[in-house]
């Protein structure tokens, strides 16, 4: 008897396996980690392959020797940007002394190099706004540096993980609300 119970039990399993699979949207039809069974033996770790719900650690707000650190990663990109801007400024009246050039109606020009001579000031033009626009957002970390706001998340209140600080200095969001708001912001599209 305890054999056939033994056979129900893994008939059982069996079936709502291939159930499981049945429902599954991936190709494969492999189970997927969230729909296998956790270990029924209450005294055991979870099962092997199982998903174990990680519980998020709080992090330290920013210390005094990060904050040196990001004061000063935060000025070189300033630094860096500016003489960026500097650079397009420069190159700029040559582009904008061939604007006029070529808008000045003469037909010896090739329509090809006036769309070309087009497309350059065109790209030029982004690259100084999105120069520009990197550049207000560092000033606007120093600001909130100087304010004693740099580190928290603008969104929820939390303060944002030195790592995530490192990588991106100007960050005003946390690593949660950056994800979420680019989810937002992909299903609007």
């Amino acid at each position: 008897m305890p054999g056939r119970l033994k056979a129900r039990k893994a008939g059982k399993r069996k079936a709502a396996a291939a159930r499981s699979r049945q429902n599954d949207p991936r190709p494969s039809g492999r189970a997927s980690v969230a729909t296998r069974l956790p270990s029924r033996n209450p005294g055991s770790a979870a099962a092997p392959g199982a998903r174990v719900a990680a519980r998020p650690r709080p992090v330290k707000p920013i210390g005094k020797r990060d904050l040196k650190e990001l004061r000063r990663l935060l000025e070189e990109e300033r630094h860096r940007l500016t003489e960026e801007l500097e650079a397009i400024e420069e190159h700029q009246p040559e582009l904008e002394h061939q604007a006029g050039m070529d808008l000045g109606g003469s037909y010896d020009e090739d329509f090809a190099d006036v769309a070309g001579d087009t497309f350059e000031r065109e790209k030029g033009f982004a690259i100084e706004s999105s120069v520009q626009a990197l550049l207000t957002q560092v000033e606007e970390a120093l600001a909130r540096m100087d304010a004693g706001t740099y580190g928290i998340c603008a969104h929820c209140g939390q303060p944002i993980h030195a790592d995530r600080l490192r990588a991106i200095p100007y960050a005003k969001l946390c690593i949660d609300c950056k994800a979420r708001e680019e989810r937002a912001n992909a299903i609007r599209l």
